[in-house]
């Protein structure tokens, strides 16, 4: 069973985390050079078929994890005991973080700025600004998660 979730585990991680890299770094720079309804229709297209299958790899990823956490004991008492332990939780902190910025992301800044573009708004580009912050927050804790993963198996027996 531990290793069916470790499978698990790490195959929804890497969707997440190999999904994320390929729209920061392929998807959303393509669709920059287009201009007016062409990028925004493009860009709410990327967004549309990536959720569905980012957010189910990030919920399987979560419950695996929570699950991977209880049968190593890190859901007891005296869970903060061991470094590994307290890694786990420094992880599932950031994992926090990193679903309130994706959702924030996603479902608030996201649709903001279409609103106000379509609008042709003065405030799309500060609705932009910080659409690129949150996105830049949310890819730092996509690969400083799966890295805290990585440290805390270096303290597993």
């Amino acid at each position: 069973m531990i290793s069916l979730l470790r499978v698990l585990h790490l195959l929804s991680a890497s969707v997440w985390v190999g999904g994320t890299v390929a729209l920061v770094f392929v998807g959303v720079p393509a669709i920059r050079k287009l201009e007016g309804e062409a990028r925004a229709t493009a860009m709410r297209t990327l967004g549309r078929r990536w959720r569905p299958l980012g957010w189910s790899a990030m919920a399987v990823a979560i419950v695996s994890g929570l699950w991977l956490t209880h049968l190593h004991g890190g859901l007891n008492s005296a869970a903060a005991d061991s470094d590994f332990d307290r890694t786990l939780i420094l992880k599932s902190a950031l994992v926090v973080a990193l679903v309130a910025a994706a959702l924030v992301h996603d479902f608030v800044l996201g649709p903001r700025l279409q609103r106000l573009t379509r609008e042709s708004s003065r405030e799309a580009p500060a609705a932009r600004r910080r659409l690129i912050v949150v996105g830049w927050i949310s890819f730092a804790l996509t690969i400083a998660v799966p890295v805290l993963g990585v440290v805390a198996l270096g303290y597993v027996d």
